[in-house]
């Protein structure tokens, strides 16, 4: 039992010590180049695995029983249980000495690969619905603060009413097939533009598409004296349409999903847990690669009637 303890304290604490370790490069990382820190998992995943077969060999070679796939398994357990109180010390102290503000770095970095994640993700029906919706609300919005404020001028004071009441018409029957036009075009969703229904990828686009509709219609309209406020308009517009962005909608409604811990012994609580979870799932591995079979296939010796044949 004392050469159990010796065993797996010596590689309890190595495995303490490498978790412990890449803790502090993934501090650097966060400083530094965050991409550095899908190394230093990848690096977890394999120093892991390695610990956790050289300490089921060596105990293996010290045990004179058949070392069986459940004593195999309970030493990866014993060594992960041990990394992982160390780690947890270790994290306490990083976070309230080394790095105070750690934690919130931890979220921050987070926060910026769900929204990259995020970006990934294609654009539903139900999103390109309320972005078209909203954008033409904007249109509407933008032609009526126009219309309040614009001073239309003309010759002769008998004809000046008449006249306004008639670029007022044009320009709300402008804007409404402008609407028609722009909304279809982007719910049409063309094959050729498939990528730039991608959250990331689909304000650009969007906004491409509303100067593409403003040249369209400007070409068909041109001489109107309408068609100089219709600009106006939808180039205000144009420079509001980030606010309708359907990829930041997305990530404010959903990013509470990621964690975020503003108490180190909660954090440092849930990472030993997770990394003994970690341990004990590699550890499934190395028990199937360490294990001694209750029936090893002996080497065959022919007899001497076999030589004799």
């Amino acid at each position: 039992m004392n050469n159990f303890w010796k065993t797996h304290l010596k590689w309890g604490v190595i495995l303490g010590v490498m978790l412990a370790g890449l803790e502090l490069l993934k501090m650097f990382a966060r400083k530094v180049d965050y991409s550095a820190s899908q190394v230093l998992d990848l690096a977890m995943i394999v120093g892991f695995i390695l610990v956790l077969h050289f300490g089921v060999r060596e105990f293996k070679e010290s045990f004179t029983e058949r070392l069986s796939f459940a004593k195999a398994f309970r030493s990866c357990i014993v060594i992960s249980l041990i990394g992982a109180i160390l780690l947890f010390g270790y994290d306490m102290v990083h976070y309230s000495v080394i790095e105070k503000d750690g934690l919130q770095q931890k979220y921050t970095v987070a926060l910026a690969k769900y929204k990259q994640n995020l970006a990934k993700d294609t654009l539903t029906n139900g999103e390109l619905k309320e972005y078209s919706e909203a954008a033409a609300a904007l249109l509407d919005n933008r032609k009526e603060a126009l219309l309040n404020t614009a001073v239309f001028k003309t010759e002769g004071c008998l004809t000046t009413d008449s006249l306004q009441q008639s670029v007022r018409d044009e320009i709300n029957s402008g804007i409404l097939v402008f609407q028609q036009f722009y909304v279809n075009k982007l719910r049409s969703k063309p094959e050729a533009d498939k990528e730039e229904y991608k959250l990331g990828n689909f304000t650009p686009y969007a906004k491409r598409v509303l100067m593409e509709t403003l040249v369209s219609y400007t070409e068909q309209n041109e001489g109107k004296s309408s068609t100089p406020y219709v600009q106006e308009i939808v180039q205000q517009t144009n420079d509001t349409l980030v606010s309708i962005d359907p990829l930041e909608k997305r990530y404010e409604e959903n990013k509470s999903r990621v964690p975020h811990y503003d108490q180190n012994g909660k954090y440092a609580g849930v990472s030993a847990m997770m990394y003994l979870l970690y341990g004990m799932f590699f550890g499934l591995f190395v028990s199937m690669f360490n294990y001694t079979s209750k029936k090893p296939i002996e080497e065959y010796t022919p007899s001497e009637e076999t030589k004799d044949v």
